[in-house]
């Protein structure tokens, strides 16, 4: 299989044109994630002190 040298600039720029807004995504997403996490664990532990003081 011959590889063109056109072909293999196009996909090139296509790695790098999309290559960093990938990254850049997952890594927001990442922290996100991470962040999503540790406010769910503040809302159970706000519903258990709730839960503990009304009784």
């Amino acid at each position: 299989m011959e590889t063109n040298p056109e072909w293999l600039s196009v996909i090139v720029e296509v790695i790098g044109n999309l290559g960093f807004p990938i990254f850049v995504a997952w890594f927001l997403l990442q922290r996100m994630e991470n962040k999503l996490d540790e406010l769910v664990k503040a809302i159970q532990d706000l519903n258990h002190v709730f839960n503990n003081t009304n009784r």
